[in-house]
């Protein structure tokens, strides 16, 4: 066996070298088999992929023989190979879609391969990969045109792969079942209110709609088509998972469009925008940039910008680019923006900041146009209109852009069993992944948990506290309820402990604010675990949450030749793509009509045949050369020429009027109609070739972009826990899904749309714990008409967490608070948590300093003023935000007087309701103190134009000022 694996390995080697041609289908066998032979699979594939002559061994080989015979003994054994779970996560599964793209294009093999299956000729081991290629081309859609989603419809219409007799091979037919549901378009009984129709961006299909809107989409006067909440309570279990995903689609992406239309209405409307509109206007194309060698970036435009730029083109040279240093939010580095002509979005994109092209005269500015598809509108914009500008506007689209994108992508939705449920209550997770002995441990403990979980300090947990740590441990689903000052972070920090030292589960962390996250990963080293077994994505952080952050890991991670291959040959590629790119934005920018291009044109199209022939002039009899005016010889544009200049046909008058009078009889103007017709039908041919250039390239920089996120791959393979906020498991989704966390814990579950807790669980999730309170908070949506209050029925801002709770689903209530004074839990005793108890530590505090009780209500008779220079998109409706400078003054004088009695402000928390009062106790107190802000409100303050980046960064600031709206954690 040692001598045949030699033989084999060489044979492996010898093909990827390109020194052996697959010629025969002995050699085909050997090659199989040798890859096959390869123990170590992910180096075997980086291997395959890298060798342009292995693949084409493959690509060729694969299709010498097809016969059922073959597939049985030969092909299926590889494929077989290619089912290792760890290939998925090899660079993103970029290198696996390549393999799979061999398999089936051209569809010779898969024909062969369907039809080897429908006959009944495959046996058990090639039907069990015929039955994972099938699941796998659902999962890991390749550029093939094959309609994969219709053959495994059709698949599971006939339940064949459910009737097989093995059971591995049954459960990926059941997997195929679930992602077909998943995937499927279901339709509305309701034509009047079905999808699709109502301009070129609706579709039922949602994995169909473009995530930037279209100029037909923003002008549409049609209500969007959005499903109400109580459409999943009558949809079949088949379909639920399908509907589910569909309507947090399009309910978020309604969030993000309305958010941006108000952006774009108030930049119209003069004194209702929260700052002053940023344009650009008289743009022109001057340059492409693609980055250079081995650091490609996305196509950037480089544009002429005629206004809106008067500032900086006031000053000197010099004076200009220290201005830019100087300032670095003026035309701030990928702030968001659309670029619009005469009005009407043609496409999206950031600002890359480029210094030395805002230096020129008039001044470069370069914008990252986001889409394919807007580069075209772009390109032709530029060539025939002269009204094109980019407006900057607020809408964050980096938090939802990601989120949208993994939803169209989910072929499966993980844990759907329990959070679609609907029929009963929710079973333990099977097979459990906390040994039973731990559980009986703690189910006998009296709440003394240190020796079991191991952790530094003693533990004793009330009985509300033990049944919420357990449900976390053993329920696929768990709910945790947390009333105010209950310890319920401190639960998910021990369940957090003992998946970490009882399985080998990995552990993602969700948060919903940076504040709360670093909380958590302080409570889990608290309690013992190492921080060499956590990261921290996002770039926030505390004294001792900043060794935890991704920048500060190491990884003994190295590329292996192979993939280096890869690189080089995606980096060679990306070279040719934008030396191609070059030629033809040059051919763009010089792009202009002559009349031979429209002759050929004509001869090509379809509808315009009769003008072509009515243009060809007569060949001469005998070799004459027929002469026009002033005795120049009539040329193949010589009838074009003229009809074009609204004359007759000259020299071939008589041959017009019989054989194409109605080409020559068309008046001048309807003339020059047809000829911008042709000449913009031209146009855009021209664009489209330059185009499918750039998607080439953007393909090309993807890849190589997948094949340099191995590094981060690595680390967070590395790591056992993954903190994280909602924000920045946005931006890292695709990180997170190649880690594939087992185990999700949402803290603040509450407060974060169910659509960030769907994105960020992969399809490997096997428990998922919600750890939260649908009495306090509920997520922050902007858009009121979506949220419950409005009472239209879309509740986006319900979150998973409550969403459960009203259904019905089991959850644990802690019941034992330790943070607030009686006098003070006695108001949210009275309206929200009867069942509260105090805790013994709460009760003989000393009297506050200064004060006669813990609880004063104070009334005033002086009104608050309205700014309607702030919008505030909290308060739904209003034109404004509010101030109300008594009350400002009022704090202040409490601040000092709390000061005298030896309070110091680290100690302090002043909430308002208010966006402009939060400037405004901003402004006061930050003459006497340094006031913190949340990170939210931070956010809403320098979106607003209250508050500069620089300030915002700030953190000497020890007294909290926040909105009533966000999560403050402070002792009463």
């Amino acid at each position: 066996m040692a001598s045949r694996c030699s033989r084999l390995y060489k044979v492996f080697i010898q093909t990827v070298q390109g020194k052996r041609e697959v010629k025969t289908k002995a050699d085909v066998q050997q090659f199989l088999e040798a890859i096959c032979d390869q123990s170590d699979r992910p180096m075997c594939v980086e291997r395959l992929v890298a060798s342009p002559a292995a693949l084409q061994s493959l690509h060729r080989g694969l299709r010498f023989d097809t016969s059922a015979a073959f597939v049985n003994h030969h092909t299926a054994a590889f494929i077989s190979y290619l089912s290792e779970p760890s290939l998925e996560r090899l660079c993103s599964g970029q290198l696996l879609k390549k393999l799979l793209l061999v398999i089936i294009e051209p569809e010779t093999l898969w024909s062969a391969m369907l039809e080897a299956y429908r006959k009944g000729e495959l046996d058990q081991p090639a039907e069990r990969s015929f039955a994972w290629l099938v699941l796998g081309l659902l999962l890991f859609p390749t550029s093939s045109e094959l309609d994969i989603l219709a053959v495994a419809q059709d698949l599971t219409a006939r339940e064949s792969f459910l009737k097989s007799t093995v059971h591995e091979i049954r459960t990926i037919g059941y997997r195929i079942q679930k992602v077909v549901q998943t995937v499927s378009q279901v339709s509305s009984t309701d034509e009047e209110s079905s999808a699709g129709g109502r301009h070129d961006n609706d579709f039922a299909d949602f994995r169909k709609i473009a995530i930037y809107p279209t100029a037909d989409e923003f002008l549409s006067n049609q209500r969007p088509f959005l499903r109400t909440a109580d459409a999943m309570i009558g949809a079949s279990k088949d379909h639920r998972a399908a509907l589910h995903l569909d309507n947090q689609f399009r309910l978020l992406r309604e969030e993000m469009i309305a958010e941006l239309r108000e952006d774009m209405q108030s930049s119209k409307v003069r004194g209702k925008r929260r700052r002053s509109a940023f344009v650009l206007g008289g743009l022109t194309i001057t340059g492409i940039f693609c980055g250079e060698e081995k650091k490609w970036r996305p196509c950037t435009l480089g544009m002429v910008c005629a206004k809106g730029l008067e500032e900086l083109s006031r000053l000197k040279p010099v004076e200009r680019k220290s201005y830019l240093n100087a300032n670095r939010n003026y035309l701030k580095h990928q702030s968001f923006g659309c670029i619009t002509d005469g009005g009407n979005i043609l496409a999206f994109a950031t600002v890359d900041r480029n210094e030395d092209n805002l230096m020129k005269e008039p001044p470069v500015v370069m914008l990252q146009i986001l889409g394919d598809d807007a580069f075209h509108k772009v390109l032709f914009a530029s060539k025939v209109s002269n009204e094109l500008q980019f407006l900057a506007v607020n809408t964050a689209f980096f938090a939802f852009e990601p989120i949208l994108k993994c939803l169209q992508g989910m072929a499966e939705l993980p844990l759907a069993q329990d959070l679609l449920n609907q029929e009963g209550d929710p079973g333990p997770c099977d097979p459990p992944l906390i040994p039973d002995s731990l559980i009986e441990q703690l189910d006998h403990s009296d709440g003394k948990i240190q020796q079991i979980l191991k952790t530094k300090n003693g533990i004793t947990l009330d009985d509300s506290q033990l049944q919420s740590l357990r449900a976390g441990l053993v329920q696929t689903v768990s709910l945790i309820q947390g009333p105010p000052g209950t310890g319920k972070s401190f639960i998910g920090a021990l369940q957090a402990k003992a998946f970490h030292e009882h399985t080998k589960e990995k552990v993602l962390v969700i948060c919903y604010t940076n504040h709360a996250l670093d909380q958590f990963l302080e409570d889990l080293l608290n309690i013992g675990i190492p921080s060499d077994s956590m990261v921290r994505l996002g770039s926030k952080s505390t004294s001792r949450t900043t060794p935890l952050k991704l920048s500060n890991q190491t990884s003994s991670y190295k590329r292996s030749k192979p993939m280096w291959d890869v690189l080089e040959q995606l980096n060679s590629e990306a070279s040719v793509l934008n030396e191609e790119l070059g030629e033809g934005f040059r051919d763009y920018r010089a792009f202009s009509l002559r009349r031979g291009e429209i002759l050929e044109y004509l001869e090509f199209s379809d509808d315009e045949a009769g003008f072509y022939a009515a243009f060809q002039v007569p060949e001469e009899k005998d070799g004459m050369t027929r002469v026009g005016t002033k005795g120049k010889a009539v040329g193949p544009d010589y009838l074009i020429h003229r009809w074009s200049q609204g004359q007759d046909a000259g020299n071939y008058r008589w041959i017009s009027r019989q054989h194409h009078p109605q080409v020559w009889a068309l008046p001048r103007n309807e003339r020059a109609v047809l000829l911008q017709k042709w000449q913009r039908a031209i146009l855009e041919e021209n664009i489209s070739k330059f185009c499918d250039t750039i998607k080439q390239f953007h393909r090309c920089n993807g890849q190589l972009d997948d094949s340099m996120r191995e590094k981060t791959a690595s680390i967070l393979g590395t790591k056992r826990i993954i903190g994280c906020t909602t924000t920045a498991a946005a931006m890292y989704v695709r990180d997170l899904q190649t880690a594939a966390p087992s185990v999700v814990l949402v803290e603040e579950a509450g407060e974060i749309l169910e659509s960030h807790v769907l994105t960020a669980m992969s399809a490997k999730a096997k428990q998922l714990i919600l750890i939260g309170d649908h009495k306090q908070l509920r997520p922050k949506v902007n858009n009121y008409a979506l949220t419950i209050e409005k009472g239209d029925g879309f509740d986006l801002n319900r979150s998973m967490f409550e969403r459960l709770v009203l259904a019905g689903y089991p959850h644990t209530t802690l019941s034992n608070q330790h943070r607030m004074c009686p006098e003070i839990s006695a108001l949210v005793k009275h309206l929200t948590y009867p069942g509260l108890i105090d805790d013994k530590k709460t009760k003989g505090r000393a009297q506050p300093r200064g004060l006669q009780d813990r609880v004063i209500f104070f009334n005033h008779e002086h009104p608050e003023v309205d700014i309607t220079q702030v919008a505030d998109r909290r308060d739904e409706g209003a034109k404004g935000s509010k101030q109300n400078l008594f009350e400002a003054d009022i704090v202040l004088q409490i601040v000092r007087y709390l000061a005298q009695q030896g309070y110091g402000t680290d100690k302090l928390v002043v909430l308002t309701p208010y966006l402009g009062q939060l400037h405004l106790l901003l402004d006061k107190l930050g003459k006497e103190n340094d006031p913190i802000l949340n990170d939210l409100d931070s956010f809403d303050l320098v979106r607003a134009g209250l508050l500069s980046q620089a300030s915002a960064k700030m953190s000497k600031r020890p007294i909290r000022i926040s909105t009533i709206g966000e999560p403050v954690t402070m002792p009463f």
